[in-house]
């Protein structure tokens, strides 16, 4: 099975920490859940922060995530 490119970042960041990586998972999503939050009634300079959060445990959990059980962007709005 073709793995996506969601899986192969995440794999590069649970295997190698690997900071582009991230980058390329903060790029796509921070603005996905920064939009959630805002359109769930979170004030803008609120949002921005819990994005960052977010993303920031994407990234110290990483090892946490197993694309088996779910998709990439269902385990980070999850979070």
């Amino acid at each position: 099975m073709k793995k996506s490119i969601f899986n192969n970042l995440m794999d590069r960041i649970q295997k190698d920490r690997d900071e582009m990586a991230f980058s390329e998972v903060f790029d796509i999503f921070a603005p996905k859940v920064n939009a959630y939050f805002i359109q769930n009634g979170i004030k803008f300079e609120r949002s921005e922060e819990l994005t960052q959060e977010v993303l920031s445990t994407v990234w110290s959990k990483s090892d946490l995530y197993n694309s088996e059980k779910s998709a990439l962007s269902t385990w980070i709005f999850t979070i």
